[in-house]
């Protein structure tokens, strides 16, 4: 295999952003017509392309994060031991990914607009935005990109048939969710995080949310829109929303949540005194692909149904 030292890299990524800086910039969901033949060896700089990647039964060469990925993200089937870690999402690796001599290369437009050029000089480049405006859902961008990415490497039944999987798993949620007349009260979702005593609570334009609308279930926090789908708020937000189910998800011993539980406007809540407040664990990855999304029914259906 080739090795590009840095100097080579840098020069030749620098002369072909030059020279395409005005032309090649593809953001969409469309291949960049560079090659027609289907990726095999693929970087993903965002996990939820990792996730679509195996969920398409291929395993990438490269990914950002890989340890943070492994934390985060319970699916199956698992990242192979032998995928390479090229850095972390904000700034992944450029050398180390022109070393994997990649025939496709996934990020988003976020993260990885900025390095769009240099990326595309090491292979044809696919930037998704996962947080469209309102003109399209966050599940319905999550299903489109799933289905360009499985075009993209020529498994398109395969793709059809975990989509036909993930609606299944909306039926069978929904449906054991009436049964135990569980889908009462409505939920909020929320999420702790080590960082921040705050919470992370999901609005209706979160993915999340809109997945648990599809099992029956009512967001009862109507938060600012926000583009990510999260709103970060203190404890004096929660008696407006006590009524409804508390959903969350948090680190195992996560120190800020610990904190608030023995604080008394927390331990007067009308969720906290009915024991309606339900962990889902800490690799419940809420900006995933569809095997995500099937993990997240199934913890919800199971914890509201085991109250």
């Amino acid at each position: 295999m080739h090795r590009f030292s840095r100097r080579q890299f840098m020069a030749t990524a620098l002369a072909s952003a030059v020279m395409t800086s005005c032309t090649q910039r593809q953001k969409s969901s469309q291949a960049d017509g560079r090659s027609a033949a289907a990726a095999t060896r693929i970087v993903a700089l965002e996990w939820v392309y990792v996730e679509d990647l195996l969920a398409l039964g291929l395993q990438p060469v490269g990914v950002t994060d890989i340890q943070g990925y492994n934390t985060f993200v319970d699916i199956e089937p698992k990242l192979a031991a032998t995928v390479v870690d090229v850095g972390t999402r904000q700034e992944p690796s450029l050398e180390a990914i022109a070393q994997l001599e990649p025939d496709l290369i996934i990020g988003t437009q976020l993260r990885h607009d900025a390095i769009y050029d240099a990326l595309s000089a090491i292979s044809p480049t696919l930037l998704f935005n996962p947080y469209p405006d309102n003109s399209l859902t966050q599940l319905d961008e999550m299903q489109q990109t799933f289905r360009a990415i499985a075009q993209r490497v020529e498994r398109q039944e395969l793709g059809e048939t975990v989509l036909r999987q993930m609606q299944a798993a909306f039926k069978t949620a929904r449906d054991r969710l009436q049964l135990a007349k569980s889908a009462n009260n409505g939920f909020i979702l929320g999420q702790f995080n080590d960082a921040t005593p705050q919470i992370r609570l999901f609005t209706n334009n979160a993915m999340a949310v809109q997945v648990l609308n599809q099992i029956g279930l009512k967001n009862a926090w109507n938060g600012q829109f926000d583009r990510f789908g999260f709103n970060t708020v203190g404890i004096e937000v929660l008696p407006t929303i006590e009524q409804a189910n508390f959903l969350y998800i948090a680190p195992d011993h996560n120190t800020h949540l610990k904190q608030l539980q023995n604080h008394p406007v927390w331990q007067g809540l009308q969720f906290v005194q009915e024991n309606r407040f339900y962990p889902i664990g800490a690799d419940t990855w809420v900006f995933g692909g569809p095997k995500s999304v099937q993990v997240l029914v199934e913890k919800v259906a199971t914890a509201l149904i085991k109250r």
